[in-house]
């Protein structure tokens, strides 16, 4: 250290002699300049500091012609390291142009360090002079509710905690997201910035039904802005709050999800609340003058945007520094917490794709004093912002979609077995695709704190860290970098290959399903490679590694279940076809579903059950880190749960109606001769509708909304919300001297408690060529049944029969706000999964 170390630059100091030494494989002393010890010359000498607190760095910087470390070269934040000699002495120079830049030096010593044959080795030629390209770089940090209830992890201690926010800095972090106390003032003593949020109509302590918000899923706790009272309640509950607070480098006013009002004494909300903001700035900026102040747009709509815009514009607004953009901020993408309307007028030509056309709007709204600061979500793997859809996407309230070309985003799924072993919080890596996500959309912005759940998200927090400090590294460059940081050189090719692997992984490919999925093994094998090239030492507690084995045994073991269970189906099938022509006794009946038995375990799963159990044990051990599918590997993946039903009931009919029953397991989608199947639901065959569109369940998917027992094609359907036409499907060329029937497949979803109250759809109508066919058929709740209907002879004369289907009268009738409220949560008005059309034998 330099002889006038600042207090920021010891600890940094003290930070890099920490991790050397914990790897056990270098002896460091810590010691200032004037203190330095001649007695090992042999021994690497780093200096490590800024210029102007360092002698020995500005005389080295001075005899080895080094220019000074200035604003543009490298730029603020920056570094230099640089390995040099002074005689037959080895020196590493590791010079920061601030505090910061100090903590980034250290940061690359560390990824550029070699530790083998009981040595830190460091590279002669070592020449790194780099700044992070954006202002703002930051995240969020702990451990999920997931991880703690699901995967049963033990809490982080306070170093841990600490471990986690260094990791990140070390890696170009300079913001973190917390609020006062511990963590905070740890955060500080390093020079990094701290992020603040605050919501200008939460107030969950007030208890005036008169005061209540109507946000727009009904979530409780939110005041009404337009109350004159509310509104005083909020100012005096800021001034309160930040008059005693520590000073924030950062604020976020978050807008939404959960907040905001859909009242119309509100409209349009964005008016209200960038006003209120506005007062609140004055009461924060009296306590804390330097603190920077933004807001995020989640979940409003277009007028909500435009008001702010037109607010901007009026005159200059000097309390605001930049336009917060998150969940739900976008008007050009269809993404869960479902923005209600869209900026259609912005696709006319796609530029560099749907994410990016509405921060481009964004800046070119507003006046340049304001900034575009991003607070993306890339801690969820399905049903979020960037992530896998369950279903494609609803149509808004102005009834819009997405244009054909963008569609691409939406037809990414996550693989229909693995989604129902893993949480939303679990354990994985998107290299590739947050990669592109990244290049879409920074490019308009000053920066990023990402909003992170948990730490299952380690990868994808790690290199979005990285490329806000280098943008134009390829994706290969940064899977390097991470594995050989993360695991060591000797690993490192090996588990970036993995990594790779695991997100082709994750995705639901219709051609290839899990049963049939190499990269599974492939994936294991590569990580179980991996592991015996990581050095002993590391191992032992190597943490991470042990996550990613964990993910391969676990998908492999559910890859080997679902096998299981298609080959249980499979023998099922085989025994009704040979007994086709005699018929099938009870006994046989009985027989055949004696081989259904969901707990059922080959060797190998066990095996691999054990495997990640007993790493499992020792992730939790060693780091507070397990993945919760080990607790949650029993499902019926394929639907066998029908076909028990569909043989019990086969077990008490009578002849005919058993060959039936029994039929429909062995041919199930065949409609016969002169008839027509449709699959309703996303990425199916579905080629007669007309009207709908798949139903995404207007919330996180949870096992219980759907019951497992129905077949895939039972679980997904095409719904319609408050529109007046329902679901339609049309038939052409129909036999007109033949009869018809049509058969379905209805089944409703049951809701969590904060959404059931207000769906009170339970039934529907049924109509061909405007004929009556079926009126308020109650849909069956969780699990599907089939409904058959005979076609009037009249409805098919012209040879084209439409089948449409009708909300119940008491749907989505109701007031605006409670019908949006209704839609936003996931009502529908008509649902059905499966249809069949068939032509009656004569």
């Amino acid at each position: 250290m330099g002889a006038m170390a600042s207090p920021v630059e010891k600890k940094i100091a003290a930070l890099l002699a920490a991790r050397l030494t914990e790897t056990g494989y270098a002896h460091v002393s810590l010691s200032t300049e004037t203190a330095l010890s001649q007695d090992t010359p042999s021994a690497l000498l780093i200096y490590l500091g800024m210029a102007a607190h360092h002698n020995g760095i500005r005389n080295l910087m001075k005899i080895k012609r080094i220019p000074e470390l200035t604003t543009l070269d490298p730029g603020q934040e920056g570094f230099l390291v640089k390995s040099v000699s002074e005689g037959t002495r080895a020196i590493l120079l590791a010079i920061g142009k601030d505090d910061r830049g100090c903590l980034y030096a250290v940061g690359e010593i560390l990824r550029k360090a070699v530790f083998k044959d009981n040595s830190l080795q460091i590279p002669d030629d070592l020449n790194v002079r780099s700044a992070p390209a954006f202002e703002i770089r930051g995240t969020q940090f702990g451990q999920s509710h997931i991880a703690k209830n699901l995967a049963k992890v033990r809490p982080w201690t306070d170093e841990e905690t600490q471990r986690v926010i260094l990791d990140y800095a070390l890696a170009g972090a300079n913001i973190f997201s917390t609020p006062p106390g511990k963590m905070f003032d740890f955060i500080k003593s390093f020079g990094l910035m701290t992020l603040g949020e605050f919501n200008p109509n939460e107030a969950p302590e007030v208890t005036d039904p008169a005061w209540a918000a109507t946000e727009s899923i009904g979530r409780p706790g939110y005041v009404c802005l337009s109350v004159p009272e509310a509104r005083e309640h909020i100012l005096k509950k800021c001034e309160k709050r930040f008059s005693k607070e520590p000073a924030y480098d950062f604020i976020q006013f978050k807008g939404g999800d959960g907040g905001g009002c859909e009242c119309d004494l509100c409209k349009p909300y964005g008016l209200k609340f960038i006003t209120l903001s506005e007062q609140l700035a004055g009461i924060i900026h009296k306590y804390h003058p330097g603190t920077r102040l933004y807001f995020t747009n989640q979940k409003f709509n277009n007028e909500d945007d435009n008001a702010i815009f037109a607010y901007l514009r009026e005159k200059p607004r000097n309390w605001l520094w930049a336009w917060g953009y998150g969940p739900g901020s976008d008007a050009t993408s269809w993404q869960p917490g479902h923005r209600q309307n869209h900026r259609m007028d912005l696709f006319q030509y796609p530029g560099f794709g749907p994410y990016g056309l509405y921060p481009l709007e964004i800046i070119r709204q507003m006046p340049p004093q304001h900034k575009l600061l991003y607070f993306n979500e890339i801690t969820h793997w399905k049903y979020a912002q960037h992530a896998y859809i369950q279903m494609y996407p609803r149509a808004d309230k102005n009834g819009d979609l997405p244009p054909p070309w963008s569609h691409e985003i939406y037809e990414r799924r996550p693989d229909q077995a693995l989604t129902m072993v893993y949480n939303r919080l679990t354990f994985y890596a998107w290299p590739r695709y947050y990669h592109r996500v990244f290049n879409d959309l920074m490019r308009y912005g000053a920066g990023d704190v990402t909003h992170s759940s948990g730490h299952h998200d380690h990868f994808n927090q790690w290199m979005w860290q990285r490329l806000l400090w280098s943008p134009r590294q390829t994706v290969e460059a940064v899977m390097h970098d991470y594995c050989t940081t993360w695991f060591g050189p000797a690993a490192a090719p090996e588990m970036g290959k993995a990594i790779f692997q695991l997100e082709e992984n994750l995705e639901e490919k219709k051609e290839i399903p899990i049963s049939k999925k190499e990269g599974i093994n492939r994936y294991y094998t590569l990580v179980k490679s991996a592991g015996l090239k990581i050095p002993a030492s590391q191992m032992k507690k190597d943490w991470l590694w042990r996550m990613y084995m964990q993910k391969g045994a676990l998908d492999l073991y559910t890859k080997l279940n679902v096998r299981q269970q298609l080959s249980a189906q499979s023998k099922i099938e085989e025994t009704i076809r040979k007994s086709a022509v005699a018929g099938l006794s009870v006994k046989k009946i009985d027989e055949m579903l004696s081989l259904i038995n969901m707990d059922a375990e080959s060797q190998e799963m066990v095996k691999l059950r054990l495997e990640a159990t007993k790493l499992s044990d020792e992730s939790n051990a060693n780091f507070g880190e397990r993945n919760d599918g080990i607790y949650n590997l029993k499902h019926d993946f394929i639907g066998l749960g029908w076909v028990r039903r569909q043989l019990e009931r086969a077990r008490l009919a009578k002849a005919e109606e058993r060959k039936q029953l029994l039929n429909m397991i062995v041919s199930y989608e065949d409609p016969g001769e002169g008839g027509y199947y449709d699959n309703l639901g996303t990425a199916n065959d579905a080629p007669h509708v007309e009207s709908g569109y798949p139903y995404d369940h207007g919330q996180p998917y949870v096992a219980q909304m759907l019951s497992e027992s129905n077949r895939p094609s039972q679980r997904s359907m095409h719904f319609t919300q408050d529109e007046d036409q329902g679901v339609t499907l049309r038939y052409t060329e129909l036999d007109t001297t033949a009869a018809y029937k049509i058969r379905f497949t209805l089944v409703r979803p049951w809701y969590q408690e904060r959404y059931a109250e207000r769906m009170n759809q339970k039934s529907e109508s049924i109509y061909a060529n405007d004929v009556l066919i079926a009126e308020n058929v109650e849909l069956p709740l969780q699990m599907s049944d089939f409904f058959t209907f005979d076609i009037p002879s009249e409805a098919v004369k012209s040879g084209e029969v439409v089948i449409r289907f009708e909300r119940n009268a008491n749907v989505a009738h109701g007031s605006r706000i409670s019908r949006e409220q209704w839609r936003n949560s996931g009502g529908w008005g008509t649902m059905v999964s499966e249809a069949w059309l068939l032509k009656v034998k004569k």
